[in-house]
């Protein structure tokens, strides 16, 4: 009777070990992922490179780019049947630092996504002096609180040449009601429980064109607090992650 009794014990225990075991090996199924979104530059049909007299704009200057930094927020990733996930974020972004040229958003719900939209600024509820951590780089985009307070929500600036010299411009967006809204609604990607990497190329020469080409000569050098070159910007900017 004993060695029976031990056969169903020693039976019981390996069966319960068992099912342990399974457990622990047992992964639960990702229902969300990963996102990276890697941000890279060009100049119409060449890549940018900055600090060089080189490129052509739509008004027929050349010109070079030394500064590009801007805000994006306000993330929208649109799935196949229509749903969204919002992310309400705002990311800091300079074309010459390799450490802000990108984004990591986690926790993305799975599925078939066919775009995104987002803001290039930020909205009156963020736009506000000190809303953002005191970092340098925001420290460095904030906009004067005579001017109403908040961020700059984009510098582009480099030089021109003209018929009588080479001249620096700033292209500089801020204030409420300029925000620049971006929507790629042909942008399709699945997240898997994974972590994906896709790209978003803007192309710095739209700014100065479509629907309007911006003339450094007649529309002005500085955009700062000239509303009608910041909503020239504005409006040529909703193109420029087309590619």
């Amino acid at each position: 009777m004993k060695s029976v009794f031990f056969s169903f014990l020693f039976l019981a225990i390996l069966f319960h070990s068992c099912k342990k075991d399974t457990a622990e090996t047992t992964k639960p199924i990702a229902t969300s992922g990963d996102l990276t979104i890697q941000f890279s530059y060009g100049f119409d049909t060449a890549s940018l490179q900055t600090d060089t007299l080189k490129y052509k704009n739509a008004a027929g200057y050349k010109m070079s780019v030394s500064r590009l930094q801007y805000y994006v927020s306000n993330f929208v990733f649109i799935k196949s049947d229509g749903s969204s996930f919002p992310i309400s974020g705002v990311y800091y972004l300079d074309a010459k630092d390799v450490n802000f040229s990108s984004i990591l958003f986690k926790g993305i719900p799975n599925g078939n996504y066919k775009g995104l939209s987002f803001l290039i600024g930020l909205d009156s509820t963020k736009n506000m002096t000190y809303y953002l951590p005191a970092t340098p780089e925001n420290n460095n985009m904030e906009w004067p609180t005579t001017m109403g307070g908040g961020y700059h929500f984009m510098k582009l600036e480099g030089d021109f040449i003209d018929s009588t010299g080479t001249w620096g411009y700033n292209m500089h967006l801020g204030s409420n009601g300029y925000t620049v809204g971006i929507s790629l609604n042909n942008k399709p990607f699945s997240i898997n429980g994974d972590v994906l990497s896709i790209q978003l190329k803007m192309n710095v020469s739209e700014w100065l064109k479509n629907p309007s080409n911006y003339d450094f000569d007649i529309d002005g050098v500085f955009s700062m607090g000239n509303a009608s070159a910041m909503l020239k910007l504005k409006n040529n900017g909703n193109d420029v992650f087309n590619e």
